[in-house]
């Protein structure tokens, strides 16, 4: 079946939603299985377990008198990439078969739960653009007020991206318009998922998952193992969605993700507002031969939210694979210069950044199935794993905040109802994926 793009949220199709450990339980086809079942969400405190909680709890069938859908998190609810990513939101993304109905159920969050006031959710113009910098500590000169920057005979750059340096814009072409792009806070918008599927019944449990403890035979799911405050608990559940990004294999070794890649960043508070482009530069050095093994970090301008009441800009630069995963997200090593480096290169194009204060520097992992072109679709995971009750929900890569809703909904359709119906998941199916003993 194809995208829906006019899917209605919480009406026919939803999330079940567990009871202790920011994990999801589940009752999979609870209308002929079972009267009473347990989905827990493990790892699940990012934005696809969230938002799978939070369509489990508004699917048509999920009664929280006799459902229960935990998140189990090792640290705190987007405590990873789901907290740190850009949160560019783009109808144009990968994989087709899920981005246009994410674009909109996003779209449909915001009104229902004025998500442009809570997590910044709005339009936003898309572009590639050439940028020649300029040594502002070092007595560039920057012509005042606001200036259009001639880029060739056919191309000008808008008037209202005026927060560049005057002539610093070499090349301009447009990637994205607000009528397929936007942009949330990621940040604010996975606490926001949490929360709203706590208030329908599901519930949240710091704690480590340790091991997924099976029936006789792999014949199904028993309960989940899992440490809190260095004591050793158990949790039984019939099912378990396993949306723990590049943690996955530690918790099922099948799951065939790649070394994950660490990226850098910084959010900055600008010294005025800002206008809704998100930016993709090349950035070349300053003539003069000053600034020189610039980055060219990507841009992401963002509005007021629940997390901060003014305009910040967020800016991130390449990934590498220097420093392995941690055992959660918390303990991530952030390299200070390498976010120094990303600062000094968005300084070195626009004033407003350059004479703006950094107010975070972080680091984070992305689940990568393996390195890929830019429009190459590689995933995501996203259904069961052949073992009855444990599914998969990950390998989101760069879309991850993207494509949370689509997956979380589709979660939702496959494990109340025992299929997706609003979108046509057969390539993101697990199979496709596990390794094979």
């Amino acid at each position: 079946m194809g995208v829906e793009s006019t899917q209605t949220i919480g009406c026919s199709r939803g999330t079940a939603a567990d009871e202790e450990n920011l994990t999801v339980r589940v009752c999979l086809h609870l209308t002929s299985l079972y009267k009473f079942f347990t989905l827990i969400d493990l790892q699940g405190g990012g934005v696809i377990g969230c938002s799978t909680a939070y369509f489990l709890t508004r699917h048509a069938l999920y009664n929280p008198k006799i459902h229960s859908v935990v998140i189990l998190e090792a640290s705190r609810v987007a405590g990873g990439s789901s907290g740190k990513a850009g949160g560019l939101l783009a109808k144009w993304a990968t994989p087709k078969c899920l981005a246009p109905l994410s674009f909109e159920l996003h779209r449909q969050l915001a009104k229902k739960h004025r998500g442009d006031r809570v997590w910044g959710h709005r339009n936003v113009y898309c572009a590639d653009v050439a940028l020649q910098a300029q040594d502002l500590d070092n007595g560039a000169a920057v012509t005042s007020g606001v200036e259009e920057h001639e880029v060739s005979s056919m191309t000008k750059v808008p008037s209202d991206l005026d927060w560049l340096l005057p002539g610093s814009v070499k090349s301009y072409a447009e990637a994205g318009s607000p009528n397929n792009s936007a942009q949330v806070n990621p940040l604010a918008f996975t606490e926001t998922l949490a929360q709203l599927a706590k208030e329908i019944g599901a519930e949240v449990i710091i704690g480590s998952a340790t091991a997924i403890n099976y029936r006789d035979k792999h014949s199904g799911i028993s309960s989940v193992s899992y440490t809190q405050n260095g004591t050793s608990k158990t949790l039984e559940a019939t099912d378990v969605l396993l949306a723990a990004g590049p943690w996955t294999p530690k918790l099922f070794p099948a799951t065939n993700l790649g070394q994950p890649p660490r990226g850098h960043s910084v959010v900055v508070r600008p010294s005025r507002h800002l206008s809704p482009y998100v930016l993709f530069p090349n950035i070349s050095a300053p003539q003069s031969g000053s600034l020189s093994n610039l980055l060219s970090p990507e841009m992401y301008p963002r509005p007021g939210d629940e997390i901060h009441d003014f305009d910040t800009i967020y800016a991130c630069g390449p990934d590498d694979y220097d420093v392995p995963l941690p055992d959660t997200t918390d303990t991530v090593a952030v390299d200070e210069q390498r976010c120094n480096d990303v600062y000094t290169a968005v300084g070195s194009v626009s004033k407003p950044i350059h004479d703006g204060e950094i107010i975070t520097k972080q680091a984070c992992y992305k689940p990568q199935i393996r390195p890929h072109e830019e429009d190459e679709e590689v995933g995501p995971i996203v259904g069961p794993t052949g073992v009855r009750g444990l599914w998969l929900a990950t390998g989101h890569d760069e879309w991850g905040i993207q494509n949370a809703p689509g997956t979380g909904l589709v979660m939702s359709e496959m494990i109340f109802d025992g299929a997706a119906h609003s979108a046509d998941c057969e390539s993101l199916d697990p199979k496709n994926f596990l390794k094979c003993d």
